[in-house]
């Protein structure tokens, strides 16, 4: 005895492949075809804390010191500088500021022990020509976010000259790095509040001894 076919299943059936049969094929090509992912775009603020803590850290050792960040807070009342203070101003598309570099002595100190007795760098030629290669490896990394910053010539001053001299901003940052001898103190002084930073993977970066012509 042959069981009964079930006339509903066939007609479910021929509904089905009639549906298959009648689908616009623009609906095929929107599930292959894919639109391009948007590029992440970051706080600025976070981007630029990492970017300058990593940066000085590098800095640092590629000198024989050995420092490790310990964070940014708002400068407030914090003390900003030390003897000798290096300052270079900057300015781009998306936000301009000044960023400074305080050395202290005994660190200075340390760092003359390992090098070349011959060597006549003053702590101030030194902490001028760090702020200067401080900012060029941030304005380095920056390029992978499509922000190009322009920078002027590095100055040094006194400390308690600067202090005097220059207000403090509710924006400015101030960033520390602990070393045996002292506290290297890094301040940022650029309103970053409104500003986006957009990743760009394919940005060239320069490496460690690379030529740059500007």
């Amino acid at each position: 005895m042959r069981g009964r076919r079930n006339p509903r299943s066939r007609t479910l059936r021929a509904a089905a492949l009639e549906a298959r049969q009648c689908e616009p094929a623009s609906a095929v090509r929107a599930i292959v075809q894919s639109e391009p992912t948007p590029a992440p775009v970051h706080s600025a603020r976070t981007t630029i804390d990492i970017i300058l803590q990593g940066s000085a850290v590098e800095l640092f050792h590629a000198h024989g010191v050995a420092v490790a960040p310990l964070g940014s807070s708002p400068v407030g009342a914090q003390q900003r500088y030390h003897d000798s203070v290096g300052m270079i101003g900057f300015e781009g598309s998306s936000f301009s500021g000044t960023l400074t570099l305080s050395i202290p002595t005994p660190v200075f100190d340390w760092h003359c022990e390992a090098r070349d007795a011959s060597d006549a760098t003053t702590l101030t030629d030194w902490t001028q020509e760090l702020t200067n290669q401080l900012l060029g490896r941030i304005k380095n990394r920056l390029t992978m976010f499509q922000t190009n910053l322009r920078p002027f010539l590095p100055s040094t001053m006194s400390g308690a000259v600067l202090e005097r001299l220059r207000k403090r901003a509710p924006y400015e940052v101030l960033y520390r790095f602990r070393t045996l001898r002292g506290d290297i103190i890094v301040t940022l002084d650029a309103p970053l509040h409104n500003v986006a930073l957009i990743y760009s993977g394919g940005a060239m970066v320069a490496q460690e001894g690379d030529v740059i012509l500007f």
